[in-house]
C-alpha cells in the first residue's frame, strides 16, 4: 500500500484542548487572528440564519403502532434556527453547495459544504450557540478551489476540515487532498470572525478526505476512492499514527471508529470492495504508550449490494462483541463478533433495521449516517427524514419503539451531529438547529 507523507505548511503548536464553558465571551478581549496564504476568504451573511422557537411533532412507533408526540411520547424537539443553504460565486456563476458533514462541540457548530457535480469549491459555516442566548452565524469560509468532505472540532476553539482539489492546478499534481486544523475566534462585540493556521496535512487520502472524526484527543479518518487509507494522529503527543499494512488495499474505507480500552485505543475501519460488493470491518489495537497501531483481525460483514461508495456512512462499536453500520438502503445493521475455540473471529448479522424506517418504493429513504450517544441512536435517513431509536443494553438489540421526524417531499437529511442538548440537522434545505430533551 502506499505510504502517507505529510507535508507541515507551519511548525506543529500544541495547543491544550481545554472545555470551553462559554468562549464566545472571552474571545471579545483577544485581538484578531491572522491566517496569512490560508486561501481562505473570510465571508459573512447574516441573514442566511432566522431564529425561531418551535416545537417540533415526534412521532413515535410503539411495537409497530404509530403515535403522536403529545399522545405519551417523551422527546421534546425545540427547533432553535434555520441557516439557509451556502451560494457562492463558481467560473462567473452563482452555485448552491451542499451541505455535508456537520459537527457540534462546546457551544459551536461547524457545517462543510461541496460542490456537487463539477470539482472544486466549498465552505465552512461557524456557528455559535450562546447557552442563554440565541444562535448567531459568526462567520463563513469560502475555498474556492476545494471541496470540504468532512470537519470536526478538536474542541470549542480549534476547528478541523479538509477534503480535495485539482492536484493538476495545484501543488505540482501531488497531494490532491488535504487536512488542516485552524484555531478560531468571534468578536461578538465588533462582530469580526478570524482564523490562523496551525497545520495543513496534504497527504495522499486518494481523492479527498472522506471522514474526520476528534475522540479522546485521537483525530481519526479515511481517504477517499479506493485508497485504502485509514489514519490516526494524537494530538496530545502531536504523533502521526501511521498505518503501515496492505490489508485494506484497493478497498472503500467508509469510515472509522475509535474506543478506548484498557492500555489501548481499539480502532475498527469500515471497508467495502466495490467489486465483490463484500463489506468488511477491520480491528486495530493502538498503544497508548507508543502510538503505534497493529493490525488484529478482519471479519467479513456479508454481501451488500446497494451500497453506494460515494454516500456517507457511519460505524460504531455498540459494545467490544457488537457492532452497528449503516446499509444505505438496506438501513442499518447489527453485527455480533463470534469468537470459536481457536480464537478465529466472525461476524453475524443479528438485525436489521429496514423496512421499518425506510420504504423499499422510495429510492432516496436511505440511511446516510449515524451517531450513537448515551445509549440511542441518531439516524439521518435520507428523504426518510430522521429517526431516534434506543439501543437496549439488556437485549443486545436497538428497540422497536422509535422517535421520528418527517419533512416536507424531496427534503433529504444529510448528516447530523449533536453535543449535549444541541442537535444540528444538515439537510438540502439548510441546517437546522435544535434543542432535544426527554431521552
Amino acid at each position: 500500500m502506499k505510504k502517507i507523507t505529510l507535508v507541515f505548511s507551519l511548525v506543529l503548536l500544541i495547543v491544550s484542548c481545554q472545555k470551553d464553558s462559554d468562549p464566545i465571551q472571552e474571545e471579545d478581549l483577544l485581538e484578531d487572528l491572522i491566517c496569512e496564504d490560508c486561501g481562505i476568504e473570510v465571508t459573512k451573511d447574516g441573514t442566511r440564519l432566522t431564529q425561531h422557537d418551535k416545537v417540533i411533532n415526534v412521532k413515535t412507533s410503539l411495537s409497530g403502532k404509530s403515535s403522536k408526540s403529545q399522545k405519551g411520547n417523551s422527546i421534546y424537539l425545540k427547533l432553535k434556527a434555520i441557516v439557509d443553504p451556502l451560494y457562492v460565486v463558481h467560473k462567473g456563476q452563482i452555485v448552491l453547495l451542499n451541505a455535508n458533514h456537520v459537527a457540534v462541540k462546546n457551544r459551536r457548530i461547524a457545517v462543510s459544504y461541496s460542490l456537487i457535480g463539477e470539482p472544486y469549491s466549498g465552505g465552512v459555516d461557524v456557528i455559535s450557540v450562546p447557552k442563554n442566548g440565541a444562535p448567531n452565524l459568526d462567520g463563513t469560509l469560502v475555498l474556492p478551489h476545494r471541496d470540504i468532505d468532512a470537519v470536526d472540532f478538536s474542541d470549542g476553539k480549534h476547528l478541523l476540515f479538509g477534503g480535495g482539489f485539482d492536484a493538476r492546478e495545484y501543488y505540482g499534481g501531488d497531494y490532491p487532498s488535504f487536512l488542516g486544523r485552524y484555531q478560531i475566534q468571534y468578536n461578538k462585540k465588533r462582530d469580526v470572525f478570524s482564523l490562523s493556521e496551525k497545520d495543513l496535512f496534504h497527504s495522499i487520502f486518494g481523492n479527498k478526505l472522506r471522514s474526520i472524526k476528534t475522540i479522546n484527543g485521537i483525530i481519526t479518518g479515511s481517504g477517499g476512492g479506493n485508497s485504502g487509507v485509514i489514519f490516526a494522529f494524537n494530538e496530545k503527543t502531536n504523533t502521526l499514527i501511521k498505518h503501515e499494512s496492505n490489508e485494506t488495499e484497493g478497498l472503500f474505507i467508509l469510515d472509522t471508529s475509535i474506543e478506548k480500552h484498557n492500555n489501548a485505543y481499539n480502532f475498527v475501519a469500515l471497508a467495502f470492495n466495490n467489486d465483490t460488493k463484500e463489506l468488511k470491518a477491520f480491528y486495530y489495537d493502538i498503544s497508548k504508550k507508543t502510538d503505534i497501531m497493529s493490525f488484529n483481525y478482519e471479519v467479513s460483514l456479508g454481501v451488500f449490494n446497494n451500497m453506494n461508495v460515494e454516500a456517507k456512512h457511519s460505524l460504531t462499536a455498540v459494545k467490544k462483541d457488537r457492532l452497528a453500520v449503516s446499509l444505505g438502503s438496506d438501513g442499518i445493521g447489527l453485527f455480533k463478533i463470534n469468537t470459536d475455540s481457536g480464537g478465529n473471529k466472525t461476524a453475524e448479522l443479528v438485525q436489521q433495521i429496514k423496512e421499518q424506517i425506510l420504504d423499499p418504493n422510495k429510492p432516496n429513504d436511505v440511511v446516510n449516517s449515524f451517531i450513537f450517544r448515551n445509549g440511542v441512536f441518531y439516524i439521518a435517513a435520507g428523504e426518510a427524514g430522521f429517526y431516534i431509536i434506543k439501543y437496549n443494553f439488556n437485549k443486545n438489540r436497538l428497540d422497536e419503539d422509535y422517535g421520528h421526524v418527517e419533512f416536507s417531499e424531496g427534503i433529504s437529511v444529510n448528516g447530523l451531529a449533536k453535543s449535549g442538548s444541541d442537535l444540528v440537522l444538515a439537510t438540502t434545505t439548510g441546517v437546522s438547529i435544535y434543542t432535544i430533551s426527554g431521552l
